[in-house]
């Protein structure tokens, strides 16, 4: 994979929930092993528990969050 996004953020249809991942030294580095994205949000999964198919994802080099009438 050429680029490591340092954070990965899931919306998850199923649980009805948002999952900010801030990737780690060692995520990044599985991550450079990783033919593209998919495999590392696929490996991602099973450690925070949300199913690929049911939910739309990011990666971002930046992160920043706007929040409205909360």
């Amino acid at each position: 994979m050429k680029q490591i996004p340092n954070y990965i953020v899931i919306l998850d249809f199923v649980q009805n929930r948002v999952v900010k991942i801030k990737l780690s030294d060692e995520d990044k580095q599985f991550a450079s092993s990783c033919d593209d994205l998919e495999e590392l949000v696929d490996a991602l999964s099973e450690v925070f528990h949300f199913s690929v198919s049911n939910c739309q994802w990011m990666a971002l080099n930046e992160y920043k969050e706007d929040n409205f009438g909360f």
